[in-house]
């Protein structure tokens, strides 16, 4: 492996191209780029790679600060899980306080800010000729490592611990957009969910 120290930042006025062409068959994970930081400081923040996109202008029909996109071919697949974007995070006995969560989105919205025609924190849709087939073999999430608790229980993912009356149990909604349509996904208190007979 080669190595190379730069003295400062490296700039570019026309950005970066790399091409790279791997042929391994699995014995490892091939990964084109590398960035490892380890932070020692206490008290530090970040530790990250920032992609910043600064629009001063009325763009086009799309702009975004970081895409990620894999193209299967005609004979390309995956055996496993395949993903654009992956987020993962490691857990340890040092993380005993704290917030944690593999993906964080935040919209800041300033004093005077506009939210155009519809704004949202997630933005998922289908596309392609064929992207009614998703309707029957597609699901709009899937969750795995979780066990379905017993009536009652407070387990991330649970049975009920009755039935319910939509006017009396149901406390609020997560509104949500389906095609032009928008829903409510109806939310119920967690003391109503477990006791509710």
């Amino acid at each position: 492996m080669a190595r190379t120290t730069f003295s400062g930042p490296v700039v570019s006025d026309s950005g970066f191209i790399s091409e790279i062409t791997d042929t391994s068959t699995g014995s490892s994970t091939y990964e084109a780029s590398v960035t490892d930081v380890t932070m020692t400081g206490a008290g530090g923040v970040g530790g990250r790679t920032r992609f910043q996109l600064n629009a001063d202008a009325a763009l086009g029909s799309f702009s975004n600060a970081l895409k990620a996109i894999t193209v299967y071919g005609t004979s390309g697949k995956t055996t496993g899980l395949g993903s654009a974007v992956v987020a993962e995070m490691t857990m340890s006995a040092g993380t005993d306080a704290g917030n944690y969560a593999p993906v964080e989105v935040e919209l800041n919205v300033p004093s005077g800010a506009a939210l155009g025609t519809k704004t949202a924190l997630v933005y998922a849709s289908v596309n392609g000729a064929d992207a009614s087939t998703f309707d029957t073999s597609g699901v709009s999430m899937n969750v795995q490592g979780l066990t379905a608790g017993s009536a009652g229980d407070t387990d991330a993912f649970t049975v009920p611990g009755g039935s319910f009356d939509v006017t009396t149990d149901i406390s609020h909604g997560l509104k949500v957009r389906v095609g032009s349509a928008e829903y409510y996904i109806p939310l119920i208190p967690v003391a109503d969910f477990a006791d509710n007979p």
